[in-house]
């Protein structure tokens, strides 16, 4: 058994504060969502430059480049899809020219709405090549990249393999409810376990209320292996009005985070440089010495679905005999999984077979082992797993491979 947990490390330590509100500080510079962010720093570049310069004054450590939302899926409302390469680097380039001395530089990623199959008519390797256009034009200008606000696990795995191709630090985050959950039903807890052994360097919330996050954090904090981040929205909605935090109350509510386990703070929708004044200061009096101990969890056999988890002791664990794929497996996945398993254990040795499990595995109750005669196959099949997989290791190929493609999908070699 090997579980390879792997990850670039933020090259500056800990605690690290980010940035605030890019989108919503724009407002103040006459940014009406009428074009995308991208958009509109390319034709106002001063004020972006006027609002990032507020942030570094205030103590930030990294400034993200205002391109969220700028993949080409999202520029096609806009119209300007076709200059999607051209609006991300010149975004990113006003940053790097004007900070990168001062702060680390994030390239800055969002969802792209897109919906793999069966939910929707998009591959997931079409949904990669999404990212994989936008992470090509950041890369010259960020230090790192950022994943943020991202609802769907499918979304999340694909933007972290663009990215990895980069060789840079990369971040994670997610906006959720009180339960932990995307609003479509990704779990929190679930979405760290898979991307925190795909090599992310750090995970946690943004766009979230500040005072739903201690409680989230302190749940996730004994499964993470890497820093976990809070950077909270400065707003929130009361009888259909918007309503803002004040920079005090917002340090505050941040500040239980930091007790819970989070080690890298900033501030989402709202948070301008006062709240990042706030949240230097808060930082600055905490002796981490003296924060409680979290007491970790052994994640070693720890498999996940974008909902579900699966906690497994190699001691008792029986895997089911091997499923054959085809297009209509649906009901062998089915009649397997109903029974006394713990692991469902599918077959993979054609490109069409780890094709024909993807567009089923929505099928499976258990966690998933594959079993393959064929590199290339068991590659495809754990690049559309959407979750964390096992990787049988009596598969007929070369224990290194195995190793290789366990460490860049983040399954378990057992």
């Amino acid at each position: 058994m090997d579980s390879i947990p792997v990850s670039q490390e933020i090259p500056i330590p800990l605690p690290i504060l980010l940035d605030g509100g890019t989108g919503t500080g724009l407002f103040a510079y006459g940014y009406d969502r009428s074009v995308s962010a991208a958009q509109f720093v390319n034709l106002h570049p001063d004020a972006l430059i006027k609002l990032q310069q507020g942030f570094i004054d205030s103590g930030a450590q990294v400034l993200y480049t205002a391109t969220h939302g700028a993949n080409c899926e999202n520029l096609r409302a806009f119209g300007c899809e076709d200059r999607t390469e051209q609006l991300n680097a010149s975004a990113a380039k006003i940053t790097y020219d004007n900070f990168h001395d001062k702060a680390l530089i994030a390239g800055c990623l969002s969802s792209t709405g897109l919906y793999i199959e069966p939910y929707g008519e998009y591959t997931f390797t079409e949904i990669m090549s999404v990212y994989r256009q936008q992470v090509s034009a950041l890369s010259p200008y960020c230090d790192m990249f950022v994943i943020e606000t991202v609802p769907t696990l499918w979304n999340m795995r694909a933007a972290v393999l663009a990215c990895k191709k980069e060789n840079k630090p990369i971040i994670a985050t997610m906006k959720v409810d009180e339960d932990g959950d995307t609003d479509i039903g990704t779990n929190v807890l679930c979405a760290l376990l898979v991307l925190q052994e795909m090599g992310i360097s750090a995970f946690g919330l943004n766009c979230t209320s500040a005072d739903l996050c201690p409680d989230i954090i302190a749940e996730i904090a004994p499964y993470a292996k890497i820093p976990l981040i809070v950077k909270p929205s400065a707003v929130y909605e009361k009888d259909g009005e918007k309503v803002s935090v004040s920079p005090e109350e917002f340090a505050f509510a941040v500040k239980k985070s930091v007790t819970n386990g989070a080690r890298i703070v900033g501030g989402c929708c709202g948070a301008g440089k006062e709240h990042i004044a706030a949240l230097r200061d808060m930082l600055g009096e905490i002796d981490y010495d003296k924060l409680p101990a979290i007491e970790k969890q052994d994640t070693t056999l720890a498999l996940a679905t974008e909902n579900q988890m699966f906690f497994l002791d190699p001691d008792t664990t029986e895997f089911s005999p091997a499923v054959e794929c085809g297009p209509y497996m649906e009901d062998d996945i089915a009649e397997m999984c109903s029974q006394s398993y713990d692991v469902l254990t599918v077959s993979i040795n054609s490109p069409d077979d780890a094709i024909d499990f993807g567009r089923n595995m929505h099928m499976a109750t258990l966690p998933v082992a594959f079993l393959s005669d064929d590199e290339i196959s068991l590659k495809m099949a754990l690049m559309l797993y959407q979750g964390r997989a096992i990787i049988d290791s009596n598969s007929l190929i070369e224990p290194e491979k195995l190793s290789a493609m366990a460490e860049k999908y983040g399954a378990v070699l057992y």
